[in-house]
């Protein structure tokens, strides 16, 4: 939902773009811990030794 940038200048639009990616995540770990998927993978892991 985000459209445009409140403010002006390279350090607010920064300052505001990584709150915006911060909000994002925290909202993508909300919706998968609720969802009881945390710690699952889509994929298997391979182990690498």
């Amino acid at each position: 939902g985000f459209r445009q940038y409140l403010y002006r200048g390279k350090k607010n639009v920064l300052a505001q773009s990584i709150l915006v990616a911060l909000a994002y995540n925290i909202n993508k770990l909300h919706f998968k811990i609720q969802g009881n998927r945390t710690g699952t993978f889509l994929t298997e892991m391979s182990r690498i030794a």
